[in-house]
């Protein structure tokens, strides 16, 4: 059997098992085989029950606990159980055969250590003498006072010394010996006059040594030697007068010795006490080895009874334990109780004892070093102006050990995580807004808008970015003008549908409004429902002279126009047919009426912001809407049409295949090539490990109006099927430092009308950053590859992913 302890740290601190991992457990016992027992007869044994169980029984015990002291003297303890054959637990009485281990032992752990110096020369130069040395208590090297170490352990500053025997008394002569093997004299070999003959063929081979056949006090070593021929073959012929030794003689050093330190403290100081003292076995060099290294048998004893005299008036002090450090790191005091007690251990008042000396209560000690509170430099800013914050990494840490749980470090002494910080004055931007316009209706209701536009300091234009949107004055409101007056107005009749015979006409029929103040002229085309009713007729019947020939021009009626507002067209059918209503083709041409007409129905309302539809529209719907974008007629979706400050997008027509973004996962393991001319493959020597990677699909994005700018980092109408979100027309990867980009980003404009502005750049952010950037010639796609190692590419930061009117 043997002890298995769970240990922790350099310096092997026993801990409780259960940290330790069960699985890995070395074994605590093996079988061994010796040999047979001597035969006993059966009329001079002792009875036992069930020997056959006792044959197959044996104590198992397992790890001693952590001593129950920091530093000083304690005790530990470990469990001790008698199993069977199976490994399962049996009564005690069937290992009563064998010696039970002990279940409980001392432990000491000093709060100071103890150094020796070196001896003195011996006090006689021969025979026996005094040898001494300087004792010194110390801790981490640094000399303290004698009471931070164990008095008990206190090694002997004097012992006896031998300097060789004096002539006078006797004298002793040393015998040389051979080692065991040393080569003889060839002269003298037994097998001299029998040598082959040798060859330069045949050398001595020899193997390593072995092991020294002693730990110390010396011995011998040996090794294989061998003769062979060019070819490695074992044979005779090689010179017998040269072959090297096959034996040696070796010296691992003194054995070492038990050593002890001086008798402590008697636990009573009268009718008998104990007392201890350390015993270690030690090198001479000082080293101390664990106790099997040393004679067991010669081990000299570490207790022993003192003050046996009997007690005057059977009173004396009696003394407890030690209990542990106050403080579980650093310095701090061990206190133990003691009371005056009579010899039968009756506690009696301490005036009984006032003839004898009071033993101590307290003593100084030093346990552990104590975890510190450390911290890192201050970061940035959270500010580039004005007043901010910023902060930095506190944490417990333990000489040796490195971070360790903050609750073992003084909150009290924490150092702040977070401190203000003061940078440059801040530039201050505002709103500026301009005189507001006529109210776009003559009469009724409509709207009146200005302009309104971000300034810096000296009132400087600046990007509206720079101001908070939430503070934006309104750049469009309501007005009311004087009533309005609503009337038909009719076209001129067309001409009759047929040349010939009974046809129909039509004519041009809108409502317009006629604005009350004198002098305004101008009417206005609007709904049919303003005006009153009956609505004046739009066809007619005519009647021509008789139709001459067997065929005519036959018309339909027009349909209604192609716009709800502003400029349409209109159609009707026209076709060549007899007077039986039979198609014909020998109708003239030249009189063919027209089958197509201009139309207009009323002038269109155009609104420049999905907020001006909102308030002249009152429509509270997320949706497409058509608005006036630098002079032209655009489709915008309008989202958060419920709040205040409504959002524009565009819709990219041509699918999210062909808009994404992307910041490729794989890396290189070799991060200086770029395999098969940087093309992708699955196969390839690397890891997908790129914490940053991601793959994100747009439907829409987000456009300000006012700069035809892209807000990249708008992401309610993506997805993102694969890792991170990553913005819109941004790509990157961490595959390689040889530009050989795998990140990708398309964009695709097709049908929105709008296109790439010219002016719009990549740049790259990273190490070993290569962009790759290719538009086609109408501006409305973009396909990019970037990446490093590692690195991305995004549109220019002061201009952004600008747009234009396609």
């Amino acid at each position: 059997m043997r002890a298995v302890r769970c240990v922790l740290g350099d310096y092997g601190d026993t801990v409780d098992d259960r940290e330790c991992n069960a699985a890995a457990r070395p074994r605590d016992s093996q079988e061994c085989e010796m040999p047979a027992c001597p035969w006993i007869s059966p009329v001079q044994s002792t009875p036992r029950p069930d020997n056959s169980a006792q044959l197959h029984t044996q104590w198992r015990y397992g790890s001693w606990t952590a001593c129950s002291v920091s530093c000083g003297k304690g005790k530990q303890a470990r469990y001790v159980t008698c199993i069977n054959a199976q490994g399962a637990v049996a009564d005690e009485s069937y290992c009563a055969h064998l010696p039970r281990p002990p279940e409980f032992s001392t432990c000491f752990s000093p709060c100071g250590q103890w150094h020796a110096r070196e001896w003195s020369a011996c006090s006689v130069t021969c025979g026996v003498g005094r040898a001494t040395r300087h004792v010194l208590c110390s801790n981490y090297h640094h000399p303290v006072d004698q009471s931070f170490c164990d008095s008990d352990d206190k090694p002997a500053t004097e012992q006896e010394c031998t300097s060789g025997p004096c002539p006078s008394v006797y004298n002793r002569q040393r015998i040389y010996e051979q080692p065991y093997g040393y080569p003889q004299d060839p002269g003298h070999h037994p097998g001299h006059s029998s040598w082959n003959v040798p060859s330069a063929d045949n050398q001595w081979r020899t193997g390593p040594w072995g092991a020294c056949s002693s730990t110390c006090e010396g011995g011998f070593q040996r090794r294989v030697v061998v003769c062979q021929d060019g070819d490695g073959r074992s044979n005779s012929y090689c010179d017998e007068r040269i072959k090297p030794a096959e034996s040696k003689s070796c010296d691992s050093g003194p054995c070492p010795l038990w050593n002890y330190g001086v008798w402590g403290e008697c636990t009573q100081t009268c009718g008998g006490g104990r007392k201890t003292r350390l015993v270690v076995c030690q090198r001479p060099n000082g080293q101390t080895l664990i106790d099997y290294n040393c004679d067991m048998l010669d081990k000299p004893p570490d207790m022993e009874q003192c003050n046996l005299q009997p007690c005057p008036g059977s009173a004396s002090w009696h003394r407890q334990p030690w209990k542990p450090c106050s403080a579980s790191c650093g310095r701090g005091i061990k206190q133990r109780e003691i009371a005056c007690v009579y010899q039968n251990q009756t506690k009696i008042e301490e005036a009984h004892c006032s003839h004898l000396q009071r033993p101590r209560t307290q003593k100084p000690c030093r346990a552990r070093v104590c975890p510190t509170w450390k911290t890192s430099r201050w970061r940035e800013c959270s500010v580039t102006c004005g007043s901010g914050v910023q902060n930095r990494d506190v944490y417990c840490r333990l000489k040796g050990a490195g971070r360790v749980r903050e609750d073992l470090c003084d909150a009290h002494t924490r150092p702040p995580f977070l401190q203000p910080c003061q940078t440059a004055e801040c530039t201050h931007y505002t709103w500026v807004t301009g005189v507001w316009e006529k109210c776009n209706v003559s009469c009724g209701d409509g709207t009146k808008s200005r302009r309104v536009w971000c300034a810096g300091p000296d009132m400087t234009p600046a990007q509206n970015d720079y101001c908070e949107p939430s503070s934006r004055p309104p750049s469009v409101q309501s007005c009311t003008e004087a009533a309005c007056q609503y009337v038909w107005v009719t076209g001129e009749w067309s001409q009759c549908s047929v040349s010939c015979g009974i046809g129909y006409q039509q004519r041009y029929i809108s409502c317009s409004m006629i604005p009350s103040s004198p002098g305004l002229l101008a009417q206005t085309i609007i709904s049919a429902g303003n005006c009153p009713e009956p609505r004046p007729p739009d066809a007619r019947p005519c009647v021509l002279q008789e139709c001459a020939s067997s065929a005519y021009w036959k018309v339909g009626l027009w349909s209604k126009c192609s716009q709800t507002c502003g400029a349409g067209l209109m159609e009707r059918r026209v076709e060549c047919v007899t007077l039986k209503g039979q198609p014909s083709k020998v109708c003239r041409h030249s009189e063919r009426p027209a089958s197509q007409a201009a139309c207009q129905d009323r002038q269109c309302q155009l609104f420049t912001s999905c907020r001006e539809v909102q308030m002249r529209q009152g429509v509270r719907m997320d949706g497409e809407y058509y608005l006036k974008v630098k002079s032209r007629i655009l489709q915008i979706y309008c989202a958060e049409m419920q709040t205040d400050f409504p959002k524009e997008y565009v819709t990219l027509r041509s699918g999210q295949t062909d808009n994404y973004s992307e910041v490729y996962g794989y890396r290189l393991l070799n991060p200086f090539e770029c395999p098969n001319n940087g093309s992708r493959l699955q196969d390839c020597s690397c890891r997908n490990d790129y914490s940053a990677a991601g793959y994100t699909l747009f439907h829409k994005v987000r456009l300000d109006l006012s700069s035809l700018r892209i807000m990249i980092t708008d992401l309610q109408f993506s997805q993102t099927p694969l890792g991170r979100p990553v913005p819109f027309a941004t790509a990157g990867d961490c595959y390689s430092a040889a530009k050989c980009p795998q990140g990708q980003f398309s964009i695709n404009l097709t049908g929105t009308g709008l296109k790439v502005a010219h002016a719009t750049k990549w740049t790259s952010q990273g190490n070993y950053v290569s962009v790759k950037v290719h538009r086609s010639e109408d501006g409305t796609r973009i396909y990019g590859r970037c990446g490093g190692f590692c690195g991305k590419c995004i549109p220019q930061a002061h201009s952004g992913l600008l747009l234009q009117v396609h």
